[in-house]
């Protein structure tokens, strides 16, 4: 019996220890698959890290050559902005140059137009102050441009301008005025007889109509008519009648009226004439020995003195040494651009 449990105990006991075995073999078994699983892992691992590897060695070849292409280009750009910036220096150097020099030709043109107005004021209005005003102002558009080659040309503007100041100034409203004031004057002097006394033997003719010069021609003609010749024992008698008077205050009247348009027009010519008839209309009708005619012809005596249309000087040649000088300069760039190109 004794023996009979030990066999079982023993055959329990190798049976235990045969699945024990059985137990660490398939372990070791499946340990060893394990092993294999991971020996193929690690092998793929290495052939993956192999690959990375290489992958990696030519990440970094491709990265040193772009960064060789980087550094390359860098360097060109480099060069290229330097000549870029250099190219841009020399255009803007250049516009720089062509805008000055296109101030100093607007300056030019300017005191060539001021120039050429300044001549027509005083060849075609007479105008001194106004011509002397834009001689000084084209003197200060070339005293700008400050061109040294410019000297002779504000040198004839200076010329010029002292000339102007030579010119003897007319006080046109002045005399205007005073003329009108001795047609007032002559109104109210006393003829050289008493009128009443006399009858006149001739009629006189209708008042003139026409122009200022035949007018004045007219009223010379009619005038002879007033005087009416008669011979007695008495000094001879100029006889004239309420009409006449009219008519011959009437044509004193016009005569100063017309002086007065010649002095507006600038006719030396007719307003000498027609001063001067005035005179003698005031000499040989009046009553000399009164003192207000005597001062009325010494008045009108007088303003016939003055000069209403005074020489005017020339002053072109700053305007001609202008437009030479403008004109050199147009052909010395011409040719330089020329030779250039």
């Amino acid at each position: 019996m004794i023996a009979l449990v030990l066999v079982l105990l023993v055959i329990i006991g190798l049976g235990f220890i045969g699945w024990k075995g059985w137990q660490m073999q398939q372990a070791m078994s499946d340990r060893l698959d394990q092993l294999k699983e991971n020996a193929a892992s690690v092998e793929q691992v290495q052939n993956l890290t192999g690959r990375l590897e290489t992958g990696l060695s030519g990440l970094n070849e491709r990265k040193e050559a772009m960064t060789q292409s980087i550094d390359g280009i860098q360097t060109n750009f480099s060069d290229y902005k330097a000549e870029v910036n250099q190219t841009l220096d020399r255009v803007l150097a250049d516009l720089s140059r062509e805008q000055d020099a296109d101030s100093r030709d607007w300056l030019h043109a300017e005191a060539a137009y001021l120039l050429r107005l300044a001549n027509q004021r005083l060849q075609l209005e007479r105008d001194v102050e106004g011509a002397a005003a834009l001689l000084r102002t084209a003197d200060n558009r070339l005293r700008e441009a400050d061109n040294p080659a410019l000297v002779p040309v504000r040198r004839a503007i200076a010329e010029e301008l002292a000339a102007l100041q030579g010119v003897p100034r007319v006080d046109r409203t002045g005399l205007y005025l005073a003329l009108n004031a001795e047609q007032e004057q002559i109104a109210a002097l006393p003829l050289a007889q008493d009128i009443k006394e006399f009858t006149a033997d001739t009629t006189i003719a209708e008042a003139p109509s026409g122009p200022w010069q035949e007018q004045l021609s007219k009223i010379g003609s009619e005038l002879k008519d007033l005087v009416v010749v008669r011979h007695h024992d008495q000094p001879l008698e100029a006889l004239i009648s309420p009409e006449q008077e009219t008519y011959l205050r009437q044509s004193l009247r016009l005569v100063i009226e017309q002086s007065q348009v010649a002095l507006l027009k600038e006719e030396q010519g007719l307003y000498d004439a027609s001063l001067d008839k005035a005179i003698k209309l005031l000499e040989g009708y009046y009553d000399m020995d009164d003192e207000a005619v005597q001062a009325v012809v010494a008045r009108l005596t007088e303003l016939k003195g003055e000069s209403i249309h005074p020489e005017l000087p020339d002053i072109s040649a700053s305007q001609q040494a202008l437009a030479r000088f403008i004109e050199q300069r147009f052909e010395a760039r011409t040719e330089g651009q020329g030779g250039n190109s």
